[in-house]
């Protein structure tokens, strides 16, 4: 798993300005709402922060949220464009977070760089800072199998994506001591094809 996840950080730290200047304005907006209405309480924490866009979204709906990412560059562009954020570079498969700190995790494109044989140990490790009826949100790329993706506007840089099924994301939290609340697949306008849930710890 490390070596697939290292990969994808040397990517994005080479692609870090790109990205943010592409996608800083594409804000989950019905998403970001939905996750807020159920939450237990106010602490929040968003797994693959980026350049810190859901957190400045967060922030001001008055959550107390905190931002890590696997990437340098990601978390300087985020410092950069969230000053009052609070962001850390960190592995979200070993996090250093204490058991049972977050009333919710937010995890917008991150989860498609876990290998599928890694999925319930990440899951486990989500479970573990996340307080007794937490919610999380997960949005990946449906497909099966893996995806290999060039764009010219990241420079040509190579992105290996997981892609995951609906009901096989579905299992594994599930596996992992989640009860579904809402799931869906839906179709970008002329793009992928994305699985997204939100679930609860029990």
């Amino acid at each position: 798993m490390k070596e697939k996840i290292k990969e994808a950080v040397k990517t994005y730290n080479k692609i870090a300005e790109l990205y943010a200047k592409y996608n800083y304005e594409k804000l989950l907006q019905f998403q970001l709402s939905k996750f807020i209405s159920l939450l237990p309480g106010k602490k929040v924490l968003d797994v693959g922060c980026g350049m810190g866009r859901d957190v400045e979204y967060f922030m001001e709906e008055k959550l107390d949220v905190i931002g890590i990412d696997l990437s340098k560059k990601m978390i300087d562009e985020a410092k950069t464009r969230v000053k009052k954020g609070k962001f850390k570079v960190m592995d979200f498969t070993k996090m250093s977070f204490k058991e049972k700190t977050f009333d919710g995790i937010w995890s917008m494109a991150a989860f498609f760089h876990i290998p599928r044989d890694h999925m319930v140990e990440v899951l486990k490790e989500m479970s573990r800072v996340l307080k007794k009826d937490g919610v999380i949100y997960i949005a990946v790329k449906e497909g099966e199998g893996e995806k290999e993706v060039i764009k010219s506007k990241y420079k040509d840089e190579p992105r290996v994506f997981v892609l995951y099924q609906q009901v096989e994301l579905e299992t594994f939290l599930k596996e992992t001591g989640f009860s579904i609340i809402n799931s869906t697949t839906s179709q970008e306008e002329l793009g992928d094809r994305w699985v997204e849930i939100f679930a609860r710890k029990d």
